[in-house]
């Protein structure tokens, strides 16, 4: 009797677990892309873009992949958890185990978790807590595949009609929890709150960001404040996308003899465009403001300032080379932004005007092309006659002339191959003096084979 008991009970916790989980709704997506690229002249972190008196510049080949997986769990109605996991993020074919993604990490830690958060649709509105995406914004200007733990909320009483908001904490670093640490006070906290106004004909929002960083033990604190405004509108087969970012801020030093140093710089986009039959046409223009002076207390050079290490942002990359990923250009991606050249770059800031068009030939094959120039903001520098590694006086403005081709084909529905080639003009800015120039110019194939599910 005690046996059939036990049966019973057994059958009855199994079919309980099982209808729980059949209440589950567990979908998974996800993307593996495959890239090969080569660039006529580099050293392995970006472009080079002068050469040495009587020496070629060396070409780098090489191979790079990136797995995501998107796991989504919905409990009810009401609660979801959502993760990104990431098996190879950017891996580099030939150079052993990777831990590109995961600061700290030993060779051999490929898995790591990139976005893990849950989302509650409550009665005030939707909150989502953990570790959550904290780049994306507007348009894809400035832009970064970033993430940090903090809270989100979208109060459903300050939602009528277009208008929503949200408000967001982030908190950066913890600088006593679970370590030996006698300066409790050193963390890095985040606070923000966005408005939104959004239409069929209108996308717009208004985004004010303040931070407060006491982890240094030599800096009392360092404070940002990053002020955004967007807006989309499209009308017809056109439409208008523009983005205007502020950065503000100081850093206030411990040490009496260190002067407190101020923040201020702003970016800016602009962008329109218009679809005729499977023709796309855009012309855009990218505005970062440079700095003129290094040796003073004031830090303008925009490029410096945006999140994920500077550039325009990792989501945003229109050009092959100026904003390609690697390149180490405009562009913060994997290299960082402006290793081509010691800092002068983001120092300088830039005006860069494009002209990109996409022609969609079948359901299968499309077409793209583009033309740039770009320059520098603040060409000349007034501290050049001192050895600080961003002595430009006296050389041109020029960055280039970019020029873009590339072709996507689907061979599956969900398989995609690709390829670009670029061709940058490179400018005068880039001489090593006024008396020689030893600019090149610089090419860069690539192709990559993209799988989505």
């Amino acid at each position: 009797m005690k046996k059939i008991l036990s049966a019973v009970a057994a059958l009855g916790l199994v079919a309980g677990v099982a209808t729980t989980a059949a209440a589950l709704d567990f979908s998974v997506a996800g993307t593996y892309s495959a890239t090969g690229n080569y660039l006529s002249d580099s050293n392995g972190s970006g472009f080079i873009v002068n050469e040495a008196v009587n020496i070629d510049n060396a070409s780098d080949a090489y191979w790079m992949h990136t797995f995501a997986i998107k796991p989504t769990m919905t409990v009810n109605d009401n609660i979801k958890m959502i993760s990104e996991m990431r098996l190879a993020d950017n891996n580099v074919w030939g150079q052993g185990d990777s831990t590109n993604g995961v600061a700290g990490a030993t060779n051999g830690t490929d898995v790591y978790v990139h976005r893990l958060y849950m989302q509650y649709m409550s009665p005030i509105g939707k909150i989502q807590l953990g570790r959550l995406s904290a780049g994306p914004w507007g348009t894809p200007f400035l832009d970064n595949d970033s993430r940090a733990n903090g809270v989100k909320i979208w109060p459903s009483a300050l939602a009528s009609g277009p208008w929503s908001t949200y408000f967001n904490f982030v908190k950066g670093v913890e600088g006593d929890a679970q370590v030996a640490n006698t300066a409790s006070s050193n963390d890095t906290d985040s606070y923000e709150a966005r408005v939104f106004y959004k239409t069929d004909a209108l996308n717009a929002g208004i985004r004010y960001n303040y931070s407060n960083n006491q982890a240094s033990s030599a800096v009392s604190s360092t404070h940002n404040t990053i002020m955004g405004l967007y807006g989309v509108y499209k009308m017809d087969n056109y439409f208008v996308a523009t983005e205007i970012v502020g950065f503000g801020g100081s850093t206030e030093f411990d040490a009496v003899a260190t002067p407190d140093v101020d923040r201020s710089a702003t970016a800016a986009l602009l962008e329109v465009g218009g679809t005729f039959d499977n023709l796309s046409v855009a012309a855009a223009y990218v505005y970062a403001e440079g700095d003129d002076n290094t040796l003073d207390n004031d830090n303008n050079a925009a490029l410096f300032m945006t999140g994920g290490g500077g550039g325009t942002g990792t989501e945003f990359a229109p050009l092959y080379i100026l904003t390609g990923r690697g390149m180490g250009c405009l562009n913060s991606d994997i290299n960082g932004a402006d290793n081509i050249s010691g800092g002068d770059v983001a120092t300088a800031g830039t005006h860069t005007f494009a002209l990109l068009a996409d022609y969609k030939t079948s359901d299968r094959l499309s077409l793209h092309a583009g033309i740039a120039y770009a320059m520098a903001d603040e060409e000349v520098n007034s501290n050049a006659g001192v050895a600080i590694g961003t002595s430009y006086l006296n050389r041109g403005d020029e960055y280039g002339i970019e020029y873009d081709l590339g072709a996507a084909y689907k061979l599956l529905d969900n398989l995609t191959y690709e390829a670009h080639f670029a061709y940058l003009d490179t400018g005068d800015f880039f001489q090593a003096s006024t008396a020689v120039d030893n600019t090149t110019s610089v090419t860069l194939m690539s192709h990559s084979l993209t799988m989505t599910f």
